[in-house]
């Protein structure tokens, strides 16, 4: 059953790298292609925001994992409400889960979570930084404008409390709308 009656249907995948995130298709220069790269820091969150078109489900998070991955590394990917332009109240999120196989997009189920049209936050967090992701590397002007990113974040807090960031990167993961490929 559709929750936009009458509108365009939710887009099947919404993420930090795509029409809809508000930080790497809207700054035009300062980004580089993606590219396999290591964590930034050990157990710290990086949020990103992203703009909701239209009422959908959230059904499962997904990241993309880079070249060097371990079952012992542990990744929590989560939604957050907008809290004045910051991320805020947690939604929903993976819990602590085990890196999977190397350069492929992993998912997981979450609990389906309704997200109106508005401004969210994606966060994640990982338990290495020697894990590898895809990501692209931005510059200082943008990240001070959209990136925000937190300390001691794993698994990822039910409320953030994140500072402006100082790693210049935007590592490439988000969430679906659909239960399976």
């Amino acid at each position: 059953m559709s929750h936009n009656p009458g509108m365009a249907p939710a887009p099947p995948m919404v993420g930090t790298s795509g029409p809809f995130d508000a930080v790497a298709s809207r700054s035009g220069t300062g980004t580089s292609q993606l590219a396999s790269g290591s964590y930034a820091a050990t157990d710290a969150a990086f949020y990103h925001p992203v703009v909701v078109p239209v009422t959908c489900v959230v059904r499962r998070m997904w990241w993309a994992n880079g070249s060097t991955v371990s079952a012992s590394y542990n990744i929590d990917v989560g939604i957050y409400a907008d809290a004045g332009r910051k991320p805020g109240r947690r939604l929903v999120s993976t819990g602590s889960t085990a890196q999977g196989t190397a350069s492929v997009v992993q998912f997981v189920d979450v609990t389906d979570t309704v997200l109106p049209p508005g401004l969210y936050w994606l966060g994640m967090a990982c338990s290495s930084s020697v894990a590898t992701f895809f990501r692209q590397n931005t510059s200082q002007a943008v990240n001070a404008l959209l990136i925000f990113q937190q300390s001691s974040a794993l698994p990822l807090p039910s409320t953030a409390t994140p500072v402006e960031a100082t790693e210049y990167m935007i590592y490439l993961f988000g969430f679906a709308t659909t239960a399976s490929p």
